[in-house]
């Protein structure tokens, strides 16, 4: 049945166990199978090392969860299924997108984190409150791809450690031990900046390398050209007029917090108002360079996120929305750290 509404050649074997305990679920409440009981059940699965929960573990939103929650899902999973409760209009669409997100990540087989993102499509707002967004968890699953738990490993990669064929054998980095980092950010600035920074996950493609490799040349630039605007807008201040301070709104302006309309019209209206002032034509000189230079960081990052998040239509405005999203997760973070109410799993 489940084959038929998702259109995927194959699913895990832990993916079809949180389909029968979703089910399970909504037995026991007497209700159709919704989206609550499937998110539900793959965010707060038995098994720590399932793709779903080591993509929310990469993101730190395990942490926003309590330990309460963890247990009482886990007592579930624990007990025997009672499937036989019948799927709601809204699970049904949910796993009929299972093959969307299956292609979307570059996978063969649907898992527990293509199943997160489904229903996250669905309820957007689910994981807001922990600064997490449906491109986060696709760039997360990305990155956590090879530290699955083997009943919910793609089924193309399970082949055996001694194959006499290398390419039967699973990447070595399958088995490497568990870093520091798989425990999840534990800071809020980690979470403020996680959609606007690329992670080395695209590595492997050369074109992807090639972009990140120009996009270090560039923010080295565009530091240094920030660096020589500063202390050219110091030395105007001060020999010139105090009105060359105006053009620190010019720095401010990013493309974190602006769109470059926004940020090209503070120029213009800075350069215009420094004719009359009499402000030296090194500064605007400057300050084109270091605009030019700050659009063209700006595209690069976008490209290398457009690839990490398999979207070729993202926008800046979309990381922007996204940022938002973040910045709100880390100041509940701070929160929930000052009260002590962290979930340590």
């Amino acid at each position: 049945m489940a084959d038929r509404m998702t259109g995927v050649a194959g699913r895990t074997d832990y993916l079809n166990k949180c389909l029968d305990i979703a089910q399970s679920m909504a037995s026991g409440d007497g209700e159709p199978v919704g989206v609550e009981h499937l998110l539900l059940a793959v965010m707060f699965n038995d098994d720590p090392d399932s793709r779903s929960r080591l993509a929310l573990k990469q993101l730190g939103a395990h942490h926003f969860f309590t330990d309460e929650t963890y247990d009482e899902v886990a007592r579930v999973f624990a007990r025997s299924p009672r499937p036989g409760a019948p799927w709601s209009q809204d699970a049904e669409k949910v796993l009929g997108r299972l093959v969307h997100w299956t292609v979307r990540t570059g996978d063969h087989t649907a898992d527990t984190a293509h199943l997160l993102a489904a229903c996250l499509e669905s309820r957007p707002d689910e994981l807001t409150q922990a600064g997490v967004t449906s491109r986060d968890i696709v760039r997360a699953s990305i990155t956590v791809r090879h530290r699955v738990s083997p009943a919910d490993r793609q089924l193309r990669v399970r082949g055996p450690i001694l194959s006499a064929r290398r390419h039967n054998r699973p990447p070595s980095y399958q088995f490497v031990a568990k870093r520091q980092s798989d425990f999840g950010p534990r800071k809020p600035r980690h979470f403020n900046f996680r959609s606007q920074t690329a992670n080395t996950t695209g590595l492997n493609s050369r074109v992807q390398f090639h972009i990140t490799q120009l996009h270090v040349a560039t923010l080295i630039a565009l530091s240094l050209a920030s660096l020589l605007m500063l202390i050219a807008i110091a030395h105007a201040a001060l020999t010139v007029s105090w009105w060359a301070l105006s053009w620190l709104a010019g720095q401010v302006g990013r493309r974190a917090l602006l769109p470059i309309s926004a940020r090209l019209v503070i120029d213009v209206a800075l350069i215009v108002m420094s004719i009359p002032l009499g402000l030296p034509w090194w500064l605007t000189i400057l300050a084109v360079l270091h605009r030019g230079l700050d659009v063209f960081e700006g595209r690069l990052g976008l490209l290398e996120l457009r690839g990490e998040a398999a979207e070729p239509r993202l926008s800046e405005k979309d990381i922007r929305a996204d940022r938002r999203v973040n910045a709100r997760g880390a100041r509940f973070y701070s929160v929930l750290k000052l009260r002590r109410e962290l979930s340590t799993r």
